[in-house]
This record gives structure tokens, C-alpha cells and sequence, in this order.
């Protein structure tokens, strides 16, 4: 009995970890944004503008004047082409089974964004901020706390730097904390068609939600329609 006892209580911990690591599938379908008919243009739109993704456009346009589709991919600056059209082929159909009639949707997997919705001058719009968070505290909370920010500080101020290339508002990086030493990775990354200023504006709106609903986790991931945040204490690269 005692044995089995000290086996849970060293599982507890790697349960927690996994928690975050292996992150629910979130849909949100926009609820003030409309609907339109199953027979109506709109959703041929939707399903020709996503396709196209697929086929490796991040950014897609399909229809003309008011059935006009705009679809948005984001793959996490790490992964493969291979996983990342993996991961949006998985997304796409649960996406539009969650969001059958809706005409702003999006869904975010551990590695991948899509969304949709009409062509509009103003990307920048967070009308969602979802969280995963690891329910395991980390050993120096303190020290956690103290140097988050700093590495969110250095990492965003990398975006845009090089604005040719794809990856001009991805960022990622590692910073050591702590004795013993632990080190920390972060990762951030906005959608290609947020602006370079509004990613920034992003990140740090999320590093600030992440101060209040994660605070001394061991990993943590904020996920908006624009811009995603996550921090580990392993390489999640990876996995």
C-alpha cells in the first residue's frame, strides 16, 4: 500500500506537467459577428479561403463584396512544413463542425492557428484570450517571476527586426534562473496579418494576462486570434 501511495505521488507532478504540454483543442466561434445560410456563398468561401491554406498559403482570400472569406494560418515558428500541414488539415474540420454558421470563427491546436472571417482594415482584435496553465508550481516562484518578463522584454523586441522574412514575429528563447540552475524557454509568435506594432501590443497584453492567471506555474499558454505566448521549463520544440 505504501508503495503504491509514493508511486502517485511521484506521478502527480509528471500528470501536472502534461496538463499543459499536451493542450486541449480550443474553438471560438464569434458570436456577434453573424451567421449566414448552409446553402449560402459565404460557407463556400470559407471552405475554398481555408483550403488554400492547406496548400500553404498563411494568408487566403476567396468571393467578392459582401460573401468575401479572409482565412489566417499561423504554425509555430518551429515546426516542420509537414506538421504544420498536418496540424491545419486536423484543425479545419472540427473547426467547422464547432463553428457550423458563424461568420468569425478560429481554432487554436498546441502548434497551430486558423481563422476566418470578412476582409476588415483592422486585424487587431482580441476578442478571446484562452489559457492552459500547469497546475505544478515551479521550485524558485520568486526567481520565475523576476525573469519571465525580462526574456518576454528581449523576445519582443526582436519581432520585426527583419521584416523579410517569415518569421519576422516569431520569437524564441531561453534564459537561466535559480540555484540549483533551471532554465527557462519562451516562445511568442503573432499571425502574419497582425501588424508589427499590434504584435508587440500583443505579446505584452499577454504577458500581463499571464502575471495574473498563472502566476509561479511551471509552464503556462496564451492564445488570442492574434498572438500566442507559452513558457516551459523544457524544450517543447521537440516534442
Amino acid at each position: 500500500m505504501k508503495s503504491i501511495i509514493l508511486f502517485l505521488f511521484l506521478l502527480l507532478p509528471i500528470l501536472s506537467f502534461v496538463t499543459i504540454s499536451m493542450a486541449a483543442d480550443i474553438f471560438r466561434c464569434k458570436k456577434d459577428s453573424g451567421t449566414f445560410q448552409p446553402t449560402s456563398p459565404y460557407k463556400t468561401n470559407i471552405q475554398a479561403a481555408l483550403k488554400k491554406l492547406v496548400d500553404g498559403s498563411n494568408t487566403a482570400f476567396f468571393g467578392i463584396r459582401q460573401d468575401e472569406v479572409k482565412a489566417v494560418a499561423l504554425c509555430a515558428g518551429y515546426l516542420n512544413p509537414k506538421d504544420c500541414a498536418s496540424c491545419l488539415n486536423t484543425s479545419i474540420p472540427l473547426l467547422l463542425q464547432k463553428c457550423p454558421n458563424q461568420k468569425i470563427a478560429a481554432a487554436w491546436r498546441n502548434t497551430c492557428m486558423i481563422r476566418y472571417g470578412a476582409p476588415v482594415e483592422t486585424t487587431y482584435d482580441l476578442w478571446f484570450v484562452e489559457h492552459e496553465v500547469s497546475v505544478t508550481k515551479a521550485k524558485d516562484v520568486q526567481g520565475l517571476e523576476n525573469n519571465l518578463p525580462m526574456l518576454v522584454q528581449r523576445l519582443a523586441l526582436s519581432i520585426g527586426r527583419d521584416r523579410s522574412s517569415q518569421l519576422s514575429k516569431y520569437g524564441y528563447g531561453t534564459q537561466g534562473y535559480g540555484s540549483p540552475p533551471q532554465s527557462l524557454h519562451l516562445v511568442m509568435q503573432c499571425s502574419p496579418d497582425t501588424k508589427v506594432d499590434d504584435c508587440k501590443k500583443c505579446v505584452f497584453h499577454l504577458s500581463e494576462e499571464m502575471k495574473r492567471c498563472c502566476g509561479g506555474a511551471m509552464g503556462a499558454t496564451m492564445f488570442t486570434p492574434n498572438c500566442y505566448m507559452r513558457y516551459a521549463h523544457d524544450d517543447f520544440r521537440t516534442k
